[in-house]
């Protein structure tokens, strides 16, 4: 479940493919903090990113 989204747009893409990078900042056992960096096809930064998420238990 979604707990906070910062986005920062440094360019647009226009055209062509993007390529999104996830990396784990935080890992913890209700939490978790994600970086994610997304390029266009010239390797260009496009936008960065970090979502923080809450672990839930499966409900049955």
């Amino acid at each position: 479940m979604g707990l906070e989204i910062n986005a920062n747009h440094v360019r647009a893409a226009r055209k062509g493919w993007v390529m999104g990078m996830c990396t784990p900042l935080h890992l913890g056992r209700s939490t978790h903090v994600w970086d994610i960096k997304i390029y266009d096809e010239e390797e260009k930064l496009i936008c960065i990113s970090r979502i923080t998420v809450a672990i839930l238990a499966k409900q049955e």
